[in-house]
């Protein structure tokens, strides 16, 4: 805006600054005509310097046309002077990077997160530098730099060349026109650090948790059979609530485990093959009896029969057994259930489709999520860790699968699990 006042005022300045000084000189021109000829045909020399007055006054001020251009090069100036200030000043890094993955242009805090002075950044290669403790995680995205493709929020670790190395949320966003990819490198070392330490904390606490609760449930089976022949109606309900809590906080203590293994990247993995049909069969009879008792129509569809997959038993374990069990625990009795799997490719297709409850069309981006549940599934269903689809969703990403999920409140959810077929 103060640009453009500016220009406004200096261009009427300079219009009425030219027209002053052409005049003048046409009264000059006119005054000298007279003295040496009539006074008509004087009047009829300053006539035809008029036009020529005006066509030297656009020459020396501009057309409109060129009165526009000139002030919208200045405000495109103005512009490029204003986001190039806000790119150098910003506090978060930014490099822009050719086809190729080198530094062609970067910021002060850049330098800074890389540890390299600002004039040595350019040219640099960044994507050599990039790490993670997920292998697949991390071809991703090196994948989609090279592809061109952008990229929001992912968290990899990236060597200094001090040979520190930081923990980064990384954005990729590509310039078609230049060719270019503008990648911004949001430091979260020290939340990293922090969620390290909770996770540590957790694991510690749920391992010192696991021993006494044991115990309990042991002393329960034992009271049980001590009071077998003697037991009244009343206390074998107490029994009952004791065990139902004691499963319950095992349970929960179980994957509060799993979370901090899975979050600290001490949950190793031990590939070995299963052959699918007779390993999902195991898993159906886990929950044999809440199925009969609700009377659920279970379909199951294993092909191609004997199919062999190599994984981690204990993963597999964890996302089929999580999956199958919040189907049986969110279907109404008579509603039905699908367990099956196929061969896609070169990748496994695990499907675990109901007609139960659903989940609402608002809640399913946060199904995944650390101790979310559905605000049906909390009416249906009291008990509930909200952890299980989280563990599951970590589960599937260790084995470099993917997971996603089809839902209508009231109509049923499947969810479908792809794994790679490792030979």
């Amino acid at each position: 805006m103060v640009v453009s006042l500016a220009y406004t005022f200096w261009r009427a300045l300079r219009v009425t600054l030219v027209i002053a000084t052409l005049s003048c000189l046409a009264l000059a021109v006119w005054w000298l005509s007279g003295l040496f000829l009539q006074p008509i045909a004087a009047t009829y020399v300053l006539l035809a310097c008029v036009p020529l007055l005006c066509l030297l006054t656009i020459v020396f001020t501009g057309s409109s046309a060129q009165a526009s251009a000139a002030w919208q090069t200045t405000q495109t100036l103005a512009t490029h002077s204003l986001y190039a200030s806000l790119y150098d000043l910003s506090p978060i890094p930014y490099l822009t990077l050719d086809a190729r993955g080198q530094i062609v242009t970067c910021n002060l805090a850049a330098a800074r997160l890389l540890d390299l002075p600002l004039a040595e950044m350019k040219g640099q290669d960044i994507i050599s530098r990039l790490y993670s403790d997920d292998e697949t995680k991390l071809s991703l995205v090196l994948g989609k730099i090279r592809a061109g493709t952008s990229i929001f929020d992912s968290e990899v670790q990236i060597e200094s060349f001090k040979g520190d190395k930081k923990w980064v949320s990384l954005s990729l966003f590509v310039n078609q026109t230049y060719d270019q990819q503008l990648v911004a490198l949001v430091d979260i070392s020290h939340q990293k650090l922090v969620d390290k330490a909770k996770s540590e904390f957790v694991s510690l606490a749920t391992h010192q948790l696991r021993t006494p609760v044991a115990a309990l449930r042991w002393n329960v089976e034992l009271l049980e059979r001590t009071l077998r022949s003697t037991v009244s109606d009343k206390q074998q309900i107490y029994l009952i609530k004791i065990n139902r809590n004691v499963t319950r906080m095992l349970a929960l203590i179980n994957d509060f485990l799993s979370v901090s293994k899975l979050e600290t990247g001490t949950f190793a993995t031990t590939p070995e093959t299963l052959v699918l049909d007779d390993y999902l069969a195991t898993i159906v009879d886990e929950y044999q009896q809440d199925i009969i008792e609700k009377q659920i129509a279970l379909t199951t569809s294993f092909k191609p029969a004997g199919l062999a997959l190599t994984t981690d038993h204990r993963l597999f374990h964890i996302i089929t057994s999580n999956l199958l069990s919040n189907a049986v625990k969110y279907v109404r009795p008579s509603d039905t259930i699908t367990f099956s799997y196929a061969l896609v490719g070169r990748e496994v297709e695990i499907i675990v489709a109901d007609t139960g409850i659903g989940i609402p069309a608002l809640q399913q981006a946060q199904l995944f999520t650390k101790f979310f549940r559905a605000s049906n599934a909390t009416i249906h269903r009291a008990e509930g860790t909200g952890l299980g689809l989280y563990i599951v969703k970590e589960s599937v990403a260790k084995l470099g699968g993917t997971i996603a999920v089809v839902s209508e409140e009231n109509k049923g959810t499947a969810f479908t699990v792809r794994l790679p077929l490792q030979t």
